[in-house]
């Protein structure tokens, strides 16, 4: 009896050990249409205990160490569709997990493009800048955010691109002078960048500790990417009209090498983009070496740029629009010799080298350092004049309205004329190319200094093309450290650091057709009898310039920022949480290269150097209710350094600051509502986010004054709320539903102070107060929503459609026309905010894959946009900033028209891909 009770003691221990013993299971994740491994894959199991699990080089993946029960497991790869199904918590084999590719849409990077508007200057057209969250992820609401949204350059949350962080193998690539998203960087090198990793709004990332508006990380290591050789080409009539592109792969072999090797080209001519003018010449390189060393330590090396030229099209007014009778009207062209032209092109080269280092000290605890380096050249042309007519074409004094609502004399007989001369003479619609060259090559003159001396004689252009250059040198760097502490903490915490250095200046590009420029200010020229006012350069008066010479404003701009952040996450059975904070110095100062005629003791040399302290911290949970309902809620508060750009009262001419300058205040709040069963899942959301303390610059050409004139505001405070909706049904094997809606209420919440200044005067012009409370913000739709269908045939073909709806987007303002002035002297109907009418749009896909081989397939897709055509749809707009005074006593009278965008009607991206 007593052996007896010995071994059933025994046994019961043995039991007991069993029960407790913690499981695994392993299986391979493959493409869906081909059986290729996909070895960027990534598993989330959920449930008693939470693991992410990467599988390797062959898509294999071990799920170890898990104690028994219900798990959930999401596979994420970019480039395909989340897979979320339920494993009981059974060893053995998840067996084989197929995912299927996304269907093929305009590629991220030149989507921005498309979208993006002048970020890198400060002109008024600035006002309109926009810039979407472009980054596939597995949550419904943002996939329509980010691609079916996108054409009308919606923005989540009303939040712009600064509010967005992006990194780049772990260092932050936000550009220091204006805070945007860098996407054009690496344009066209879809398969380099394609392995990325996102977190939405306020959510903790284990890389960053976010912004509000959320974060990316670009992952360019080589063993990330497929193994093999793709070779991709597209057509499309958007901008670009053809694209190739090659990339190579070996994986990472035996010896722990891996190589991944990239190149591209797009290109078109702009005769046939949807809008004439817009010609695309870009190619783009990458190289990727990853050397895996025994004890987990591994260096990585990237190299990519992305040199680009292309046209760009400028919004313009409605009355002009009607007179050529199209909306995609761009006013920046014309022909030279019979060959359109355009005075606004884009050209950059900006490589960015990369170098990591990543140890991976035991099982659950990695270091990573890494560094890099930004430099090249961006330059963005424009037609410049001195003593001469403005030849832009829709330039206020060219068009019919000059001589009847903005004359305080109307003559419609001469208003007619111009109308027949618009729809008449292609010369008058846009620049006269030949005119300009004909006017420069008979203008021969002899130029003196002050004194008399003869400077310069021959053909003196009074029209010349110049590029406006912005060259940066930017290095980064960044330490990372990510530790699981135990099965239910974990902590990660890091330390970025940029240094930045950006020359401006301008250069002339093309003389058209004369032999030098009188570098002057033409202003103090003609306003003031001491000839050293009218120097750009005292220490270089009198400029003679010929092609490639330096013109106008020459300075740099020089910004270091730190920072320095942490998150701790707690995970259990029913509850996650995390903490996480962050402080940061930014430090930046102007130093010019010049010594202003009009500002000799506050131009040349370096200015203050102004310093900014800022903090953040955010909290978050999620409680899980079971396996398939989750409630969570993100809190953010936060104070972020103001730009460069913003900061400067005109930094081409001087080195005086705002007044006071401040840190912007963040805080922002989401709830959500999150549904995962194995056929539906989704998200319902409320978020609210306060912005308090903005200053903006605003910058535009006035003619009265023949200088730039500054608008600066500051304690401008916003306030966004509103919900979200997202939804996947699989309601079959082969067919999904998916649906998104936002509405949201973005306005001001503050009455900003506003002061004006121009380039050539250290006076202020006005200083009054500009009433925004209660107006809505631009820049979005805030309200939009997308339903649609998906069909994938086990043959291997998906169809795809969408209806979108778009609505309450809103005009950009002009500060002036909402100051106690112009309340008091301008008619009502000039005081009221435009709204753009809403409207609907239809897109649709189709695409099929071919096994030509055992290792050898073809994908083909063609996705159209705005199917139904709708021309009418305002994407975007802004108040110019110049008002119409009454000569006798200088009262505003009216404001000049409104300029606007319009989203493309239908178009259309064919890509075929081979895969061998």
């Amino acid at each position: 009896m007593k052996k007896l009770l010995i071994v059933l003691g025994l046994s019961l221990t043995l039991l007991s050990s069993l029960s407790a013993q913690e499981i695994f299971s392993r299986g391979q994740v493959v493409d869906a249409t081909d059986g290729r491994a996909v070895s960027t894959a990534t598993l989330e199991v959920r449930g008693r205990q939470e693991k992410m699990v990467a599988v390797d080089n062959e898509g294999r993946y071990l799920i170890p160490e898990m104690k028994p029960g219900k798990y959930t497991v999401t596979v994420l790869a970019s480039g395909y569709e989340a897979q979320q199904f339920f494993w009981q918590g059974k060893e053995g084999d998840l067996s084989i997990i197929r995912l299927r590719p996304l269907a093929a849409r305009l590629p991220m990077q030149d989507l921005s493009e498309l979208l993006t508007e002048d970020l890198g200057t400060t002109t008024e057209e600035d006002i309109q800048e926009s810039s979407p969250l472009l980054t596939a992820s597995r949550d419904p609401y943002a996939n329509a955010a980010g691609y079916t949204f996108g054409p009308m350059r919606f923005r989540m949350r009303g939040l712009d691109s600064p509010y967005q962080l992006q990194y780049l193998n772990g260092l932050q690539m936000n550009d220091l002078n204006t805070g945007y998203s860098v996407w054009s960087l690496w344009g066209g090198l879809n398969d380099a960048v394609r392995n990325q990793h996102s977190i939405l709004n306020n959510e903790s990332a284990d890389f960053s500790f976010g912004g509000v508006g959320g974060a990316t990380l670009i992952d360019t290591r080589a063993s990330g990417i497929r193994a093999g050789s793709r070779l991709t080409y597209s057509v499309s009539n958007r901008t670009y009209t053809n694209r190739l592109m090659y990339t190579y792969a070996t994986g990472l072999t035996k010896s722990g090498w891996a190589f991944a090797f990239s190149g591209s080209r797009r290109y078109g001519s702009g005769d046939y983009s949807y809008v004439r003018g817009q010609h695309y010449d870009a190619w783009g390189y990458f190289a990727s070496i990853e050397k895996r060393l025994a004890g987990g330590h591994t260096f990585l090396f990237s190299l990519l740029a992305a040199p680009t030229e292309r046209g760009v099209a400028s919004g313009s007014t409605e009355e002009v629009y009607k007179l050529v009778g199209s909306n995609y009207y761009n006013p920046n062209i014309g022909r030279q010799a019979g060959q359109w032209r355009n005075a606004r092109v884009r050209n950059n080269h900006e490589p960015v080298l990369t170098l990591s280092y990543i140890w991976e000290i035991n099982k659950g605890t990695r270091l990573t350092a890494a560094t890099g380096y930004r430099f090249g050249y961006n330059a963005y042309s424009a037609l410049n004049w001195a003593n001469a007519q403005d030849p832009r074409p829709d330039y206020y004094r060219n068009l019919p309205s000059y001589y009847t609502y903005l004359s305080e004399t109307p003559d419609q007989e001469t208003a007619d004329y111009y109308a027949m001369l618009w729809r008449s003479d292609e010369n008058v619609r846009y620049i006269d190319w030949d005119m300009l060259y004909h006017l420069n090559s008979n203008n021969y003159k002899e130029t003196y200094d002050a004194q008399g001396n003869l400077l310069a004689s021959g053909k003196r252009s009074e029209y010349i093309l110049e590029d406006r250059r912005t060259d940066q040198r930017q290095w980064y760097g960044s330490l990372l450290l990510n530790s699981q502490l135990n099965d239910n903490y974990r902590i990660d915490g890091g330390v970025n650091y940029r240094i930045n250095k950006t020359e401006n200046f301008n250069v002339i590009k093309d003389l058209l057709g004369g032999e030098y420029w009188y570098d002057v200010d033409k202003f103090a020229e003609n306003e003031f009898v001491d000839a050293t006012k009218a120097q750009m350069d005292m220490r270089n008066p009198n400029h003679i310039a010929r092609k490639g010479d330096k013109i106008g404003h020459n300075y740099l701009s020089h910004i270091q920022a730190i920072n320095s952040w942490f998150a701790l996450r707690a995970n259990y059975t029913h509850l996650d949480a995390y903490l996480g904070g962050q402080v940061s110095v930014t430090s930046m100062c102007r130093e010019g290269l010049q010594q202003r005629g009009l500002f000799p003791t506050n131009s040349y040399g370096k200015s203050e150097t102004l310093d900014f302290v800022d903090w953040g911290a955010k909290m978050g949970f999620t409680y899980k209710i079971n396996g398939h309902h989750f409630v969570s809620l993100n809190a953010v508060a936060m104070s972020q350094a103001p730009v460069f750009r913003n900061v400067f009262v005109s930094p081409r001419t001087r080195n005086t600051h705002v007044e006071d300058p401040q840190s912007e205040k963040v805080f922002s709040a989401d709830l959500n509502y999150l549904l995962r069963l194995p056929l539906i899942r989704g998200r319902v959301s409320a978020f609210y986010t306060r912005i308090n303390d903005r200053t903006r610059n605003m910058s535009f050409y006035d003619d009265g004054h023949r200088a730039f004139s500054n608008y600066i505001l500051s304690g401008i405070d916003e306030q966004n709320a509103g919900i979200e909706i997202g939804l996947e049904a699989k309601l079959s094997p082969t067919l999904v539903l998916n649906g998104a809606f936002t509405y949201g209420h973005y306005t001001y919440v503050s009455n900003p102070k506003f002061v004006q200044t121009v380039d050539n005067s250290e006076k202020e012009l006005a200083r009054e107060r500009v009433y925004w409370d209660g107006f809505n913000t631009s820049g979005t739709p805030q309200t939009a929503g997308t339903i649609g269908f998906t069909y994938n045939s086990p043959r291997y073909w998906f169809l795809s459609a969408n209806v979108n709806y778009f609505g309450r987007s809103f005009v950009a303002m002009n500060p002036i026309r909402r100051t106690d002035q112009a309340r008091e002297e301008l008619a009502a109907e000039f005081i009221k905010r435009e709204t753009f009418d809403g409207g609907f749009t239809v897109d649709a896909s189709v695409g099929k894959s071919f096994r030509l081989s055992r290792s050898t397939f073809l994908r083909m897709n063609l996705s159209a946009s705005n199917l139904l055509n709708n021309r009418n749809l305002r994407s975007g707009g802004y108040e110019q900033l110049r008002i119409r005074r009454a000569k006798e006593d200088g009262r505003m009278t009216r404001p000049f028209d409104s300029k606007y965008f319009y989203m493309y009607g239908t178009t259309f991206f064919l890509n075929a891909s081979l895969q061998f």
